[in-house]
């Protein structure tokens, strides 16, 4: 046990707000406390917000600043000030262990400010800075010197950590002599103990429910969804989340268009109550993004329920172990039509995976893989 330890967990996230995240940081909390750690957590979230009560665990909090916006260069100069309260603050802390988590890129980009003597750990959660457009010629700038950036970084972690191949064969590259863990990402142990226990839709339902739950960003592209939504009125959709793309895709739907339902972010109760009256959940990756496993899947596939999947590579190879599903090509509206319609005609999405949910069990509750990684850390020369 590592009772005098210390360990920073370093976040650019709103956890109170942000399921996904708060789901993937807690677990790494709780991992650690009950190794023994002291933890300390620095987010972006309320004073009166605390995301664990426990003798051992401290909250500390950098202000709010909303990121949620379609301007990239705006969004990228907030989130440089978000990174640099977080590091300053875990400076401040001066634990033996910082741990940064990202998809924000700028932790990675700014953890040279980290204080020398203490050792530093990146989770890597998306390599965010490779999927910036080269459409875009300030992207097509950006990714270069954010990849010469991210290389260099790299290199001075005492660990880092990762969520599947394709980011595991990107770390070796780039810091061959750093110790690199793949921590499978998932889902927690309580949010699969809710979903695989749903209770079944009422089967009086008149329409076929397709539910979308996630961010919604340029990757999702939601609009292949809603343009199918227009065509399919004897079937009802719902959008649950938020994000730099909401405003763009909310505005995207018809006017009157009644078989469509936008919910905004929603906390967990209400989410178990659309998941439990949905039938397919639709996910989908630009081409560009392919290189991205959406977590939100994990707990799709924890549901039983179908699953409708538009994209390829990583989420592809993974999902190739499971049933329930299908995979097509990425907005590409016909197809999604096409597959929603033999779905319904079939009466295929009334099938409940009992072999999705025990996978999930089996290989994909995070708990696991997070006291497989601390004992890793553990295991290796101070």
């Amino acid at each position: 046990m590592n009772i005098n330890r210390e360990i920073c967990v370093i976040t650019a996230n709103q956890l109170e707000n942000e399921n996904p995240a708060r789901n993937r940081i807690l677990s790494l909390i709780n991992g650690f406390l009950n190794k023994g750690y002291q933890v300390k957590l620095i987010s972006m979230d309320s004073e009166a917000y605390s995301i664990v009560k426990h003798d051992n665990f401290e909250h500390y909090k950098i202000p709010f600043i909303n990121t949620k916006i379609p301007s990239f260069l705006k969004r990228a100069f907030y989130e440089i000030l978000i990174a640099k309260n977080a590091i300053y603050k875990a400076n401040e802390l001066n634990c033996d262990l910082n741990l940064i988590t990202i998809p924000s890129m700028f932790l990675l980009h700014l953890s040279f400010l980290l204080k020398n003597g203490n050792k530093k750990i990146l989770d890597v959660r998306d390599l965010s800075w490779e999927y910036l457009s080269d459409k875009s010629a300030i992207q097509r700038v950006a990714k270069q010197v954010f990849r010469i950036s991210a290389y260099r970084n790299l290199k001075k972690f005492d660990f880092i950590d990762v969520t599947n191949d394709h980011e595991l064969n990107y770390i070796k590259a780039a810091a061959p002599n750093t110790p690199v863990f793949k921590m499978t990402n998932g889902v927690s142990r309580s949010i699969y103990n809710q979903l695989s226990a749903l209770p079944e839709k009422n089967i009086e339902a008149e329409k076929v429910v397709v539910t979308y739950i996630g961010n919604i960003g340029l990757a999702q592209d939601l609009s292949t969804l809603i343009e199918a939504s227009k065509k399919l009125t004897d079937f009802h959709f719902n959008i649950v989340g938020n994000g730099t793309d909401f405003e763009r895709i909310s505005k995207h739907a018809d006017k009157n268009q009644s078989n469509i339902k936008f919910w905004g972010q929603v906390n967990f109760d209400t989410l178990k109550t659309v998941y439990s009256e949905t039938d397919i959940l639709y996910a989908q990756l630009a081409p560009e993004f392919s290189g991205a496993m959406p977590s939100k899947l994990y707990e799709y596939l924890a549901t039983g329920k179908y699953v409708v999947y538009g994209g390829g590579d990583v989420a592809v190879n993974i999902l190739k172990d499971f049933e329930n599903i299908s995979i097509i090509e990425p907005q590409n509206i016909q197809k999604l039509i096409e597959i929603l319609e033999n779905l319904k005609t079939g009466e295929l999405y009334n099938s409940n995976s009992l072999a999705n949910k025990n996978r999930i069990a089996e290989e994909f509750v995070r708990e696991k893989s997070v006291e497989k990684f601390i004992d890793f850390i553990a295991s290796r020369p101070n």
